[in-house]
């Protein structure tokens, strides 16, 4: 599943503000087209309607290719920085979870490497 968010963002050039679209996974396989998009550089970018200028936002995004087997999380550097960042992962790298929310997460979540 793909998902999707939108917000208002500022426009960093002319301080417009408009509704923008920050995607948080896409899986090219159900959604074939956002592959294209990913590769043209139209994920996660914001086009004012005012001034014209593009800008990327910089958030985590997970690509999930089910048919290559293949996915992979990205965050922005700045994360690094954050302690509180590293605290959401155990030392073999998978997600820390307490008992509730790995309840909710689901086995999948649980297992990338069975279904990431």
């Amino acid at each position: 599943m793909s998902m999707a968010d939108s917000r208002p963002m500022q426009c960093p050039s002319c301080g417009n503000s408009q509704e923008a679209t920050f995607w948080q996974t896409i899986n090219v396989t159900v959604s074939p087209e956002l592959k294209q998009f990913l590769m043209k550089g139209t994920i996660n970018t914001f086009a004012c309607e005012k001034c014209g200028e593009k800008a990327f936002i910089n958030t985590p995004l997970m690509y999930h290719d089910m048919d290559q087997k293949f996915c992979v999380q990205y965050y922005p550097p700045e994360a690094l920085d954050d302690a509180q960042f590293f605290r959401q992962f155990n030392p073999d790298g998978s997600l820390a979870m307490d008992k509730n929310s790995a309840a909710l997460a689901g086995h999948h979540l649980a297992h990338p490497h069975k279904g990431c």
